[in-house]
Order: C-alpha cells, then structure tokens, then sequence
C-alpha cells in the first residue's frame, strides 16, 4: 500500500472504532450484529490488516446502523457521524445492499471509488462483490438509476485510448443477468470473468447468434490490443459504463489524423513503387 491508501485506511478505521465505542459496542458484539462467524474481521479492520469491503458496509446496513450513523461520514470523514431527523427522512431506501450511500445532500448519493484498477488491458482483479472502498465521488441522484449498484472506477492502461484515458475514471452500473442479452452493440461496459480478471471493453452482443460476446479495444494497436471473445458461461458479471470522468479531454482527431498520414505515406510509398515498375516495363519494352 502507498502512504496515501494507508492514511485513508487508518482514518476510516479509526471512524469504524469510534461507532463501536460509540453505540457502546464491543468488537465481539459489533460482529455479532453485523452477522460475522467470527470477530476477527473486525478487529482486522481496526488493525489495518484488511480494509473494510462492501459485505461489511452492506452488513452494516442491514444491522440499521445506518440510520443511526451517516455512511457518507464514515466512508469519507466528511459531515457528521450522526445523521439528523432530517436527513433520515429523506435519503434513499437502501435494497439489500450498499449500492448507493446516501449523502448529507438528499439530491446526490456518494457512489464510493473502489481501487480495483481496471486494467483496460489484460491486467485482472478481483471481483466487484470483494472491493475495497478507496474514495467516494458525489453525483445527483437524477442521473442514476434507482435500485441499482453503482462502482467508480480508475482505469489503468491505454487499450481504450484515445476515447477512455489512462488515469481517468468510469462510473458504471451492475447488470443483471437478465439484462445481458440487451447489451448494445459498441457501448462500454466492464466485464468480470470466472476467473477473477475483469476488462473494460466496447462489446459486440453475439449471445443470440453464438453464445459469446466480442471484447473490443479502441486502441488501433491491434497488435497489442487485439479483440477477444468470451462465452457466456465464461462471465461472472457485467458492468455498464454510464459516466466517464478525465481531467483529460480525449483528443479522437489526432489519432485520426496520425493513421490518415500513415495511410497517404504508404501510398505515396506505394505510387513510387509503381512508377518504377512502369519505368521497367518500358525498358523491357
């Protein structure tokens, strides 16, 4: 871990035993509440050993100490520990699990930022149900599907440039498996296998047709960024690709422009090939 993640590992546990102490708790009984077999996990959690993933912050819910404690303070230290009358009443119903973690605004949810580094490439990770939360990112709630699982994500690579850029983030949306045969053609989305490895790729939906799904690269290196396919029962999840965040504004027209110049250097390559041979077929002649 770099210094960065340890210092916002150590905050968010220090969050987690001030609750404990707080809701005049144990880690023993806390653990028992949230569900776990053993105290470990917590006691983990507040060593540092492990972060908190989206089982406990889900556990944690489910217990309703949510609505005791505010989930944007303990995910990120901004506002306070408690939630008012207000806000209580207010914030959106939770399904069964942590999708979106309402925020002290009633018009934004915080959908957290998780460090799984989608590698927009041939790097993997692991699967989304096991992340560890990292940051946490603000957006209004209109823009959002309600009830749906939400992951930010920071993209590592440069198999989807120029359109999606190293460094840059991409919001995306949980699938469900009945919603895998309406993907759509050249959308982005993150795909996780049975592996474990995960891609963000634009997708070609050949379910119907062949029972797999074509994972396309934008990079024109097809060299290094060749398209791949994956069968359906090699998937393990589908996310959809709904936002996309960059400090960077892709610039599509360059690489454009590059590949047209080494299109017309080829030609003219090519018409000075030509004019040889003609030369050598007068000569013959």
């Amino acid at each position: 871990m770099n210094k960065e993640k340890n210092e916002k590992l150590a905050e968010i546990s220090a969050r987690i035993t001030q609750v404990i102490a707080y809701l005049g708790e144990t880690p023993n009984s806390f653990a028992t509440k949230l569900g776990y077999p053993r105290s470990q996990t917590i006691y983990d959690i507040q060593k540092m050993k492990s972060a908190p993933s989206y089982d406990f912050f889900q556990r944690f819910s489910d217990a309703g100490f949510s609505a005791i404690i505010d989930l944007d303070w303990l995910l990120t230290g901004k506002g306070s520990m408690l939630r008012s009358s207000k806000e209580t009443s207010n914030t959106i119903e939770f399904k069964s699990s942590i999708e979106l973690i309402p925020s002290t605004d009633e018009n934004t949810v915080t959908i957290p930022i998780v460090e799984i580094s989608v590698a927009a490439g041939t790097a993997g990770y692991c699967n989304p149900g096991y992340l560890e939360i990292v940051d946490g990112i603000k957006l209004p709630i209109s823009m959002l599907h309600r009830n749906a699982q939400y992951y930010c994500i920071r993209v590592k690579g440069d198999s989807m440039a120029p359109t999606i850029l190293d460094s840059s983030y991409v919001v995306v949306r949980l699938l469900d498996r009945s919603e895998w045969k309406d993907i759509r053609d050249q959308h982005v989305y993150v795909v996780s296998d049975c592996e474990g490895r995960a891609y963000l790729k634009r997708l070609k939906n050949r379910f119907h047709e062949h029972g797999f799904i074509t994972c396309m690269s934008d990079n024109p290196d097809k060299v290094n960024y060749s398209n791949f396919n994956l069968m359906e029962d090699e998937i393990n999840t589908l996310l959809y690709a709904e936002f996309y965040i960059s400090a960077k504004m892709p610039n599509i027209h360059e690489t454009y422009y590059k590949q047209v110049g080494e299109i017309m250097d080829d030609v003219d390559v090519l018409k000075e090939q030509m004019k040889q041979v003609m030369k050598s077929l007068k000569t013959v002649n």
